[in-house]
């Protein structure tokens, strides 16, 4: 029991503190575009409706033929690529180092639940998240690996405690007009306990 939890703990650092309270001015969602934030055990995703994709970004949807929104995830690049991750990965997994863009397909538009949430944004803002999702790929942008299902490029920037995947997604969702902060989040829930109710896609 004590290892489980040991282990959970480690991978729930390396997949990505005290989480930030929700931002207080709350105005409803505006009307226009919808974008998708995915919480996945500790680790959160964005995702963008392919037909909303902009600038080079949009280069990916051709890659995904069938998919109707590419969800965006960012991490440490050792422990994304690990099938399945080791004992070894999950005890080096909140140490610093490089790391990894993916982008997933979904052919159907996903079901809203706890797990899933719609997000309104402006025009303005989808244009803001596409140009600062294009901007965590190493320029290039260069592919790592290529799955079925998946496609992993490196990124920009390197993981740390002071910046893990979730630190990223609430990171593109401030960049994207949400009243998010992306400072002190470490774990998911730091990112979902942060989108107010009236904040989130009818």
């Amino acid at each position: 029991m004590l290892r489980r939890g040991f282990l959970l703990g480690a991978a729930a650092l390396a997949g990505c503190a005290t989480a930030p309270q929700p931002l207080m001015d709350c105005a409803a969602a505006p009307g226009g575009p919808r974008i998708w934030l995915a919480e996945r055990a500790w680790h959160t995703e964005i995702g963008v409706p392919t037909t909303a994709l902009q600038g080079p970004l949009a280069q990916f949807a051709p890659r995904f033929r069938d998919a109707s929104v590419l969800m965006f995830g960012f991490g440490k690049r050792h422990f994304m690529l690990a099938t399945p991750p080791s004992l070894g990965d999950y005890l080096v997994g909140p140490l610093p180092g490089a790391a990894a863009m993916e982008i997933s397909g979904m052919t159907a538009p996903p079901l809203e639940d706890a797990m899933m949430l719609a997000l309104g944004v402006s025009p303005e803002g989808i244009a803001r998240l596409c140009a600062a999702i294009w901007a965590s790929f190493l320029p290039g942008p260069v592919l790592i690996e290529a799955r079925p299902r998946s496609l992993f490029y490196e990124a920009s920037r390197g993981y740390s405690l002071a910046y893990t995947c979730n630190t990223w997604a609430a990171e593109m969702l401030a960049i994207a007009g949400l009243p998010v902060r992306p400072e002190g989040v470490v774990l998911s829930r730091g990112v979902m306990s942060q989108i107010p109710r009236c904040q989130r896609s009818a």
